[in-house]
């Protein structure tokens, strides 16, 4: 064998072996990195502006992981699009945990109430539901009613008269709004806000009359008189709001709805990390500090596997969906 041909298989094998190696590190550096998650500051977007139940519970969720991961959690509200901008965003991102999204129920929804969102089921992987919780049914005192049963009997005396507001399109609010409508088969006028705060100055003024509200954000006003509380929307009363009868026991039997959040992180994301995520996040909101202050929401700690938030929230796709059907809503 000549010396040329000696030499051109040396190289060959020496490229072969770098070739090798090569494929071989960055799984290596990406194990590291899995195990070592999280080794920097942690974005977590919220769809909503700051002050609403979305940003309440992300902010308690930052604080307990910042603890916990002994790394910086960053809260970033981007709010707008019905809760899709953050929404995108995150499905944009990097799939590697260290940007994570805490959407409402609208992720599951939106999808079936506008025609382009800019993003699909299939671009995340669910972390966990974090939370859920009723909703209270208030009313301003101008309205003239202190129970669910005149509310109905005075939005069928005067149809499309009423209004209620929500905190935007496919929020739990308006869709707890839609299904009051179904199963009570009342007709009463959705205003969609930007937010809770834009919502919670005219309900105040009695500019929309009616709404769905947090429990957090309807107490302080409902124990200021400024607004009465007709139902809570569990399928059983509220420990929080013991005097309060359920929508279902005031007028609108087999009425139930709860307003729930989930983290999601991109699709792609490794599972160790999502699996690392999801068992922190539900050891944080089963703590005693967080699941009390969790209660004055009026919402309990859930924490899921992964597995079982997706299954959630394909039922609760499916369920809005046919609702937001049934009600002929589509929304460009």
């Amino acid at each position: 064998m000549s010396r040329r041909s000696i030499a051109r298989r040396s190289l060959l094998a020496t490229l072969a072996a770098a070739s090798c190696l090569a494929a071989f590190l960055p799984a290596t550096s990406s194990v590291r990195a899995q195990t070592n998650f999280p080794e920097r500051p942690i974005h977590l977007l919220v769809p909503y502006p700051p002050g609403g139940p979305n940003d309440v519970i992300a902010r308690l969720v930052a604080n307990q992981l910042e603890q916990k991961f002994k790394q910086q959690i960053v809260v970033e509200n981007r709010a707008g699009g019905s809760g899709n901008i953050a929404v995108v965003a995150t499905a944009r991102a990097e799939a590697d945990g260290y940007t994570i999204v805490l959407p409402a129920m609208a992720y599951a929804v939106n999808p079936s109430l506008f025609s382009k969102i800019g993003y699909t089921f299939d671009q995340f992987v669910p972390v966990l539901i974090v939370t859920k919780g009723p909703l209270v049914l208030v009313v301003h005192p101008s309205l003239g009613v202190k129970s669910v049963k005149e509310l109905i009997d005075l939005a069928k005396k005067e149809p499309g008269k009423i209004n209620y507001g929500s905190g935007g399109n496919g929020s739990s609010l308006h869709l707890a709004g839609e299904m009051f409508k179904q199963q009570a088969k009342v007709d009463i006028q959705h205003i969609p806000y930007k937010g809770t705060n834009d919502l919670i100055t005219d309900l105040l003024t009695g500019r929309v009359p009616v709404a769905f509200m947090s429990p957090l954000i309807a107490k302080e006003h409902v124990a200021q008189g400024k607004l009465i509380a007709l139902g809570i929307t569990a399928g059983k009363r509220s420990p929080s709001w013991p005097d309060t009868p359920t929508v279902a026991e005031a007028g609108v039997p087999g009425y139930a709805v709860e307003a729930w959040y989930a983290i999601l992180t991109p699709k792609g994301t490794p599972k160790p990390v999502v699996d690392k995520l999801s068992a922190a996040v539900a050891e944080a909101v089963k703590s005693p500090e967080v699941a009390g202050k969790l209660a004055t929401l009026g919402n309990e700690p859930v924490g899921t596997t992964s597995a079982e938030a997706q299954s959630y929230i394909d039922a609760e796709a499916k369920r809005w969906g046919e609702v937001l059907g049934a009600a002929g809503i589509k929304l460009d």
